[in-house]
């Protein structure tokens, strides 16, 4: 029985030993890929200071068409992804919200705020008019603008949008979910989901995580803001809403539920809902992207024939 006791504290320390190699050895993999990231994080952005604060943006191309791109929780200025509206003849305004990366909180704390701080770019910039595509976390300043200014909103397109109070579902017990919070601990997660995608989603995933969540000292402001504004979310007033509106969300999203896409489109004048069966909250990291790039270049064509 001893021995048989030896050999098996053996084998647990050998364990223990392989482990602890192997968690050494990604850790350093994980300390030189954000060293790198850093580095090659995209300077090409500007800061302007506004009537309601500093913010962050990148402006490409030279149509007098506005395609104003409000990222998700968390995100960035860089993960705005609108080259293939680039493509189809409009100048892309990106920006980083408030308390992500360049954008200071202080800037807009509140969807309301947030709203006003985007007008107020489009002053400084000199644009009459946008079409706001807001994802995920970007919602519900999106929707604000198109509440708060009509007359800058020339159509509003909401994919996989918070629309409504979220329920805390967060898991903040145990080690376990503690080390996934840390830096190592998500990246080290971002590489396991991985391992369920193909090579072009997880390619895609890299380029958003490059560019839109490390280093955390970048995104925590603005993440813990978000958390909480989602979690205390006053109504919304979507029957407020003027501009022609089309929402997309996946059946499956376990990030932001589906309802919250069903009841906006029966609350929102001159809406159009597009149910992605069978997709979740990821949808937009995959090549259906190109379905809802050609949805949403289908929906301004209609817009601006419709006014012509």
């Amino acid at each position: 029985m001893k021995k048989i006791l030896k050999w098996i504290k053996r084998i647990l320390i050998s364990i223990i030993g392989l482990i602890t190699v192997l968690m050494i050895g990604l850790y350093i993999t994980f300390f030189f890929w954000k060293k790198a990231a850093i580095q090659n994080l995209p300077q090409n952005s500007k800061v302007i200071t506004t009537s309601e604060g500093p913010v962050e943006y990148t402006l490409k191309g030279n149509s007098d068409r506005y395609m104003l791109m409000i990222h998700g929780s968390p995100g960035s200025v860089h993960v705005a992804r609108g080259k293939s509206f680039l493509n189809k003849g409009f100048s892309v305004l990106a920006v980083s919200r408030p308390g992500y990366y360049k954008t200071p909180l202080s800037s807009g704390g509140t969807p309301k705020d947030e709203a006003a701080l985007y007008k107020s770019l489009l002053d400084e910039l000199k644009i009459d008019s946008v079409y706001v595509n807001g994802i995920s976390g970007g919602g519900p300043p999106s929707i604000q603008f198109a509440i708060d200014y009509p007359d800058k909103c020339a159509g509003l397109i909401l994919s996989a949008a918070v629309s409504e109070k979220m329920e805390d579902t967060s898991d903040d017990n145990g080690l376990l979910s503690s080390f996934f919070q840390t830096e190592f601990g998500t990246w080290l997660g971002i590489q396991i989901a991985k391992t369920q995608m193909t090579e072009e989603e997880g390619e895609i995933m890299d380029w958003f995580v490059e560019r839109g969540l490390f280093p955390f000292v970048s995104i925590d402001d603005g993440l813990e803001n978000d958390n909480n504004v989602v979690l205390h979310l006053k109504d919304l007033k979507l029957e407020q809403i003027m501009s022609p509106t089309i929402l997309f969300h996946g059946d499956k999203d376990d990030n932001v539920p589906y309802s919250h896409s069903l009841n906006a489109a029966k609350r929102i004048p001159n809406s159009t809902l597009f149910e992605m069966k069978g997709k979740d909250h990821y949808v937009f990291f995959t090549s259906y992207g190109d379905t809802i790039n050609t949805k949403i270049m289908q929906f301004i064509d209609n817009i601006e024939t419709h006014d012509k």
